[in-house]
C-alpha cells in the first residue's frame, strides 16, 4: 500500500499498462541520468589540459544528470500536471524539524565517532582539509549544494526513482536498487585524476552508496517523498568531508572505513526497523 502522493505521481494514462509504463519511464530517466553525465564527463577529461574553463563547466553541468533526468521524464510521461504534482511533493518542507536536524548533523557525528576511534586505536589525526583555508571552505560547504552533488541528483535518485520503484516493490527493495545504480553512476571519476571517488576504494565505495541510499529512503518515507531532506543529507556527508580529514589522501584509509562501518551499521538498522506507520502516509512495505 502506498500514499496517494506517489499513486498520483506513477498513475499512467487510461490506455496505457501501468507495468509498460513504470519500465518505459525509469529506462528514460536511467539513459539520461547516465548519458547525460558520462558524455560530459568524458568530454571534460579529454579538455582538461586543453581548455581549463570549458573543463570546470563541464564538470559542473555534468553533474545535473539525475535531476534533469527525473525532470525530464515527469514531464514527458505525466505531462504539465505530474510536474507540478511532482515538484510539489519533492518540495515539501513541512516536515518534523528532527529530520532535517538529523540530516545535516548526522554525517558529522558519525564522522567525529570514526575520528575518534581511529585515534583511540593509535591513529594519527590528520590535518583538516580545512586548515589554512577557513574563509574558502566556508563558500565551498555553500556552494556544495548547488554544484557539489545534493541539487543535480536528488531530484532524481530520490525524488523520481526511489518513489517510482518503491510503488512497484516496497521502499526497502527499491533503496538497494536505486543505491547500487546511484554507484554505477560515478564509476568514470574513479578514472579521473583530481576527483575524491580517485582517492577512495572502489569497493567500499560502491557498498557505502547502497547503505546511504537505505538511509536516505528511510528518511523519505518517513518524509513523504520529500526531497529536502535528502538534499541536506547528501549536502551534509559531501560538506563536512570538506572539513573533517575522512576522504583518503594518500595516507590511511582507516578513518574512511570506520566512518563507512557505522554507516552500514545505521543502514542495517533502518532496513530491519517495522514501519513506517502507514496512518502518516508513508510506506508500510
Amino acid at each position: 500500500m502506498i500514499t496517494d502522493n506517489v499513486n498520483a505521481l506513477t498513475r499512467p494514462q487510461p490506455a496505457t499498462p501501468v507495468a509498460s509504463l513504470h519500465i518505459a519511464a525509469l529506462i528514460s530517466f536511467l539513459a539520461i541520468s547516465f548519458g547525460w553525465s558520462w558524455v560530459l564527463w568524458g568530454i571534460a577529461a579529454v579538455s582538461a589540459a586543453r581548455v581549463p574553463w570549458l573543463t570546470t563547466v563541464l564538470f559542473i553541468v555534468s553533474g545535473f544528470g539525475p535531476s534533469l533526468a527525473g525532470l525530464i521524464t515527469v514531464w514527458v510521461y505525466q505531462g504539465k500536471a505530474g510536474l507540478h504534482h511532482w515538484l510539489a511533493r519533492c518540495l515539501s518542507w513541512r516536515q518534523h524539524p528532527g529530520w532535517y536536524l538529523l540530516a545535516f548533523l548526522g554525517p558529522a557525528a558519525a564522522m567525529i565517532a570514526a575520528l575518534g576511534i581511529d585515534i583511540a586505536l593509535r591513529g594519527t589525526l590528520s590535518q583538516s582539509p580545512a586548515a589554512g583555508y577557513t574563509g574558502s571552505t566556508l563558500l565551498q560547504f555553500g556552494l556544495i549544494l548547488i554544484i557539489g552533488g545534493p541539487m543535480g541528483e536528488e531530484f532524481g535518485w530520490r525524488g523520481y526513482a526511489l518513489p517510482a520503484l518503491s510503488a512497484r516493490m516496497g521502499w526497502r527493495w527499491a533503496s538497494l536498487i536505486v543505491g547500487a545504480v546511484w554507484g554505477a553512476w560515478h564509476l568514470p571519476l574513479f578514472f579521473i585524476p583530481g576527483m575524491a571517488q580517485a582517492q577512495m576504494p572502489m569497493a567500499l565505495f560502491m557498498a557505502s552508496s547502497v547503505a546511504l541510499s537505505v538511509v536516505m529512503a528511510r528518511m523519505a518515507v518517513n518524509t513523504r517523498f520529500s526531497v529536502l531532506t535528502a538534499l541536506l543529507f547528501h549536502w551534509a556527508i559531501n560538506g563536512w568531508s570538506a572539513v573533517l580529514p575522512m576522504i583518503p589522501q594518500g595516507g590511511s584509509v582507516r578513518p574512511y572505513v570506520l566512518v563507512m562501518s557505522i554507516l552500514f551499521a545505521i543502514a542495517v538498522a533502518a532496513f530491519l526497523k517495522p514501519g513506517p506507520n502507514p496512518s502518516q502516509g508513508s510506506l508500510p512495505k
